[in-house]
């Protein structure tokens, strides 16, 4: 039985209001056997566009589709911000990974108005719950905020000038707005309590922190009891397996081979920080290796073996990095193409077919952006360190897809002949290219501004600052390469370089829009909410998969590396919660898991 979430996730999950223990429908919506007939509603979207708010309205329609559309307009000839289609975009993902509805929809989203900001996810994911249900949005409602793949919504810049706006447009008597926003700064750097100066205009202000209790607000109906059960006083423990020692003698050959390639590459390495770092991880994960929790303990052995590879780097030549990174591409590739052609029979096996293909996609990424970088005869001192750096994590996460894909099949669970896992890729894959987008418009290119470099050189320094940005960067360039070789988003390969590229993209953006309030305990409350929606979400997803017989150990996995990763550094916690929340839910769609 894993630990809980650290004592202050357990104390503030009560405070959220909705949104735990979640379970699948394979489709509803307002016509026959859950298809949309041509439906529509209207919100009204609060953001902040310099030091001014506006107050404006997006339409949203859905209608059912041969496959998923979405169409985002605004009342402007420059075309769609990058940063409103990523948000748009997961606005659709969390809605649709959250119901398990059907994803051959088309969208529209309309906006009446020009904006450039993550604050209108949140109500655009509020309107699709309400297309979903057949809701209205109440008059004299509004909310802003931005909202993560599982649902919580994040705080956003610029509040104190949308309640502004709010006062000045009239016709809204509440507004919504995140989690521990209800004190914030002002564009001028005042603080400013937002009760206040609603107050000034007859509104009121109400904190949320997820779309579930949002959703009951805006439309005062509390979302379906079946999807959104109000969860418990603390994080529900994990489901064990009925028989925990049956993966583990599987699993306990490719973590012990994991830990020993973490050893010896810190024994090279120098650089104390980093050694003291991957020994920490190594340590963590011979621990759970130890107590028989191998489950656990893989998901630790690939965090130790990435931080042994970031530790040796260093040492490395370009000679050897060029050499490295070749063998990690041949093999990520003929990896990719031998479990593109799998067809896995239960859903255990299907939850290791995922977890190597998304291993091997990062591995493939991570090789040939090395490769490209090695090859550039202009590459400076920073682009060579930071190919270095790439090839040695291509080489650990092609381990890791090699000795998940190497392990025998068998398992329970049962799959659906009927899931549309084409659609599920289509829509991730997509979402990851927006984010992406969004990160090189936004964060790229004011990095190269700043800086008075390329945007090639500003996104080298980015990569060499941050593994996860790397990470990232890598899966973009890379994606070409990879569609082709898992074309039309159809198979395991497909749906795993899907996964790793929007769980990848999709953190990396959050991370660079975060709004931490003026408070330090409203902002520590807050993050430990969304990491309590966080986890519940993903606990119930879980729950929902071994209820059918399956043990799904590399899901677990994961959702136990982001409870340690959350207890350690509550308020970057949630963001570690995407993987493993949206393998858990891809996994209930391919199982056919239903809401009761």
């Amino acid at each position: 039985m894993r630990r809980t979430a650290a004592a202050v996730v357990a104390l503030v999950c009560a405070l959220v209001l909705s949104g735990c223990g979640l379970q699948f429908s394979l489709g509803f919506g307002t016509g026959e056997d859950g298809r949309f007939d041509g439906t529509e509603v209207t919100v009204p979207v609060l953001y902040a566009s310099g030091k001014k708010g506006v107050l404006a309205t997006q339409r949203i329609a859905a209608a059912s589709a041969e496959g998923l559309r979405i169409d985002i307009t605004e009342n402007d000839l420059s075309g769609v911000d990058p940063v409103t289609q990523s948000a748009t975009w997961t606005a659709v993902t969390a809605a649709t990974l959250l119901t398990g509805a059907r994803p051959d929809t088309a969208y529209t989203f309309a906006f009446d108005t020009r904006i450039a900001t993550p604050a209108a996810g949140a109500v655009t994911a509020v309107g699709v719950l309400a297309l979903y249900y057949g809701t209205e949005i109440l008059p004299g409602v509004a909310l802003s905020g931005a909202v993560t793949p599982f649902g919580a919504i994040r705080p956003v810049p610029g509040l104190a000038e949308q309640v502004q706006a709010a006062i000045e447009a009239g016709g809204i008597d509440t507004i919504l707005v995140p989690a521990g926003q209800r004190t914030v700064r002002a564009a001028q750097g005042e603080t400013v309590d937002l009760d206040q100066l609603a107050a000034t205009g007859g509104m009121t202000v109400t904190e949320v922190a997820d779309i579930a209790t949002a959703y009951a607000v805006m439309t005062g109906e509390d979302a379906p009891e079946a999807a959104f059960p109000t969860p418990p006083a603390s994080p529900t423990p994990l489901p064990e397996a009925d028989d925990a020692s049956a993966p583990d003698a599987v699993l306990e050959g490719a973590v012990d081979e994991m830990l020993a390639d973490a050893d010896d590459l810190l024994a090279l390495a120098s650089d104390p920080v980093l050694v003291d770092s991957g020994r920490a991880a190594l340590a963590r994960a011979e621990s759970l290796r130890a107590a028989g929790e191998t489950d656990a303990a893989l998901a630790a052995a690939v965090t130790a073996a990435d931080r042994a590879a970031l530790a040796a780097a260093p040492e490395a030549s370009a000679a050897e990095a060029t050499v490295a990174a070749g063998r990690a591409s041949d093999g990520a590739s003929a990896l990719i193409d031998d479990l593109q052609a799998r067809s896995p029979a239960t859903l255990d096996d299907a939850d290791r077919v995922l977890r190597a293909a998304t291993a091997a996609a990062e591995a493939f990424a991570l090789a040939r952006y090395a490769e490209d970088l090695l090859s550039d005869p202009a590459a400076d001192d920073t682009a060579r360190t930071v190919a270095t750096t790439a090839a040695f994590l291509a080489t650990s996460s092609a381990r890791t897809a090699s000795a998940l894909a190497a392990l025998p099949e068998g398992g329970g669970g049962g799959l659906s002949g009927d899931a549309d896992l084409d659609a599920v890729a289509s829509l991730l894959r997509r979402a990851g290219v927006a984010a992406s987008e969004a990160y090189r418009t936004r964060v790229v290119a004011a990095r190269a501004d700043a800086d008075g470099v390329s945007l090639d050189a500003a996104e080298i320094r980015l990569a060499g600052a941050d593994p996860a940005a790397l990470r990232a960067l890598a899966l973009d360039r890379a994606r070409g390469e990879l569609t082709a070789r898992a074309p039309q988003d159809r198979g395991w390969g497909a749906l795993g370089i899907a996964l790793a590229g929007y769980t990848s993209a999709s953190p990396v953006l959050a991370a660079t829009q975060a709004v931490r309030p003026p408070s330090e305990a409203d902002a520590d409350a807050a993050a430990a909410q969304r990491v309590a929606v966080a986890e519940e979400y993903t606990v119930a997803a879980i729950d929902a998969l071994t209820a059918t017989g399956a043990e799904v150990p590399f899901a677990r996995g994961l959702l136990t590396q982001a409870v340690a990763a959350a207890e350690a550094e509550p308020a970057a916690g949630a963001g570690g919660f995407v993987t493993p929340f949206v393998a858990a839910r891809v996994l209930a769609f391919a199982a056919g898991v239903e809401r009761s």
